[in-house]
């Protein structure tokens, strides 16, 4: 059909990245159904631990405890960005990771922080390594 309805995508492509903070970033591509979740997306890729909603604390939603051995506490953190086609940039998701639902190609990235502060984060982003700073436009990485 020419005319038709437009296709409907049964699986939509996921650049999974996960930085556990000692400039070891691994990268896998991931095809999943359109509606997967961050957090269902990230165990697909990693080991990990999650603590689910606990809405009688005042915790809505699920947060990553630990990913591949690297476990929160004190000093350290995990947290998510996605990079969408039509973004010009990566951005912090207003959500927890199994309330994100992916409905299109896209790409993840989970970054194990250190107690730092916010702006530290938002100049870094996920994919920062030593290597980077002070190298932005020579750097290989897609920021």
């Amino acid at each position: 059909m020419l005319f038709g309805r437009p296709k409907i995508k049964t699986k939509i492509k996921i650049d999974v990245y996960v930085n556990y903070g000692n400039d070891d970033i691994r990268h896998k591509k991931l095809e999943a159904k359109p509606g997967i979740s961050a957090l269902d997306a990230l165990a697909q890729v990693a080991n990990i631990e999650y603590t689910p909603d606990e809405s009688a604390t005042c915790h809505h939603g699920a947060m990553v405890t630990a990913v591949d051995g690297f476990k929160v506490d004190l000093n350290h953190f995990w947290i998510y960005y996605i990079f969408e086609q039509d973004q010009a940039g990566w951005a912090l998701p207003m959500c927890t990771p199994d309330s994100l639902k992916i409905e299109d190609d896209c790409r993840l990235a989970w970054r194990y922080h250190t107690k730092a502060s916010e702006a530290e984060m938002q100049r870094y982003g996920p994919l920062y390594t030593r290597n980077c700073i002070g190298k932005a436009r020579r750097c290989g990485r897609q920021f």
